[in-house]
């Protein structure tokens, strides 16, 4: 599998589309505010697909899919008070076998080389 350059972000323990955006200004010629179109973009079309009720897949990383959670009966972990908890849609990720294996095999920084 290719490895990716190393980048300097992932020191962090939180990726922000700043840091995305960065990563993109770095590895191409786009200046800071087109590399942070680019990112806002990917997530808008990320965002749209999921909201229109599509699966999106992002081959090696996973699958987002909207999943529908039924109604139920709750409690209030402090006073015990049941509650109903009303039907909702969320989002699940599945992740890549290929992620989970290198994920599983102790890499500590995925997808960069030390």
């Amino acid at each position: 599998m290719k490895q990716t350059k190393q980048m300097p972000f992932l020191q962090q323990n939180t990726i922000t589309r700043e840091h995305l955006a960065r990563s993109i200004r770095r590895y191409t010629s786009l200046n800071i505010n087109k590399a942070s179109e680019v990112v806002d973009d990917i997530i808008d079309s990320l965002l749209n697909a999921i909201l229109s009720n599509k699966q999106v897949k992002i081959r090696l990383f996973g699958l987002f899919t909207i999943k529908k959670k039924k109604s139920r009966t709750g409690r209030n972990p402090k006073t015990m008070v049941e509650a109903e908890i009303s039907a909702r849609d969320i989002v699940k990720f599945k992740v890549a076998p290929t992620l989970k294996k290198r994920i599983n095999d102790n890499i500590d920084n995925i997808g960069c080389t030390k």
